[in-house]
């Protein structure tokens, strides 16, 4: 006699052990399709790419209108909402243009804002060191309000090497995150080093040509770049610990973030840090760049490109947001210095500043 308690017993467990093979089969179908995402983003996309001429944004948009406008024969009403805002894009886009130069990608692997602001942050510091130490002929030791760019880099370098004691006061070991800080620390001494070398290159030189200072200039952003450039090396290491010290700084300053934080659902600052801050990958919300752009005392102004269409009309402007500049965070503090040599509006008055682009979902660098 068949006992069918134990033929139903086993009935049900075969049916568990084949619902959780389909589980563990779909997961590995899932994770082998983002890892050729991944793999495909790392092929075509540098982490970031050399300086672009402000035409190609104009260029993208255009071709996207036309090939809109070409394909929209029949069906012209569903699509028009889509067309008028493509159309609000390529207006962005080419009042962008007059008001920028030059564009420098960032890879699309949600690291973008901290990958852009680490690029941006590190390109201006040794840009201002080597114009400070005389390296560029055609310009001053000091900006028109006497701003000294070398006091600037002392304040950032001293927060970043006393960064690592300060975020372990919120929940970060020591030992876990130290090889990311010391990365970070020693592309500062890189940036140091690299100026003062150029002006002892420069003074044992008898080349007295007024293209000197241009061109040991562009030689040294050029190393800054392939440093930047290196997979699974620097700028991956420095990326994550920029989310350790953004993390860090909202929960400094808990009553400060909260509000914002509850917007997106999220009950208390730790659970957000540890799903939307720390983790690899995960994009960036407003909250994270106020947080970073206070912490650090940088000025971060960010140009809105995300199908709004244009302030005040067809000729106005792109919506725009500053964040920081002023005294830092708890880890930050001092106030910015020497604007930077690419773009930005507003009453910078000297500070250290970012200017980023941003499209739904993406940050690239504007100059």
């Amino acid at each position: 006699t068949i006992d069918c308690r134990t033929s139903t017993a086993t009935t049900a467990t075969t049916t568990t052990m084949a619902e959780n093979d389909d589980a563990q089969t779909q997961h590995q179908q899932t994770q082998a399709q983002l890892q050729a995402i991944e793999n495909e983003i790392k092929s075509t996309q540098p982490l970031t790419s050399t300086l672009l001429p402000i035409e190609v944004l104009v260029q993208q948009y255009t071709t996207t209108t036309n090939n809109n406008n070409n394909t929209c024969t029949s069906n012209y009403d569903d699509d028009d909402d889509g067309n008028d805002e493509q159309r609000d894009f390529l207006r962005s886009a080419s009042f962008l243009s007059k008001k920028y130069n030059f564009l420098r990608k960032i890879r699309g692997d949600g690291n973008c804002y901290y990958r852009a602001f680490l690029y941006s942050l590190c390109e201006h510091l040794l840009r201002s060191l080597v114009v400070y130490n005389g390296n560029d002929s055609s310009c001053n030791k000091n900006n028109d309000d006497g701003d000294d760019p070398l006091k600037e880099f002392n304040r950032l370098k001293t927060f970043v090497s006393d960064s690592l004691k300060w975020v372990c006061q919120y929940g970060f070991d020591e030992y876990t995150i130290d090889m990311f800080h010391e990365e970070l620390v020693e592309l500062f001494d890189f940036i140091e080093n690299v100026s003062k070398k150029s002006k002892e290159g420069k003074d044992d030189s008898n080349n007295d040509s007024e293209d000197d200072g241009t061109e040991f200039l562009e030689h040294t952003l050029a190393q800054l770049h392939t440093r930047l450039n290196e997979e699974n090396a620097c700028s991956d290491y420095c990326t994550w610990f920029m989310r350790v010290i953004t993390s860090a700084q909202i929960k400094s300053n808990p009553n400060h973030y909260l509000p914002f934080l509850m917007a997106e659902n999220y009950g208390d600052v730790p659970t957000f840090c540890a799903c939307e801050v720390e983790p690899m990958g995960k994009e960036c919300g407003m909250v994270q760049v106020s947080a970073l752009a206070e912490c650090f005392g940088v000025r971060v102004v960010i140009e809105y490109m995300d199908g709004r269409g244009l302030v005040d009309g067809k000729d106005g402007k792109v919506v725009h947001h500053v964040f920081g500049g002023g005294d830092g965070g708890s880890g930050g503090g001092g106030r910015n210095n020497d604007a930077a040599s690419g773009g930005g509006d507003g009453d910078g008055g000297g500070r250290t500043s970012v200017t980023l682009l941003y499209r739904p979902g993406h940050y690239d660098i504007l100059y």
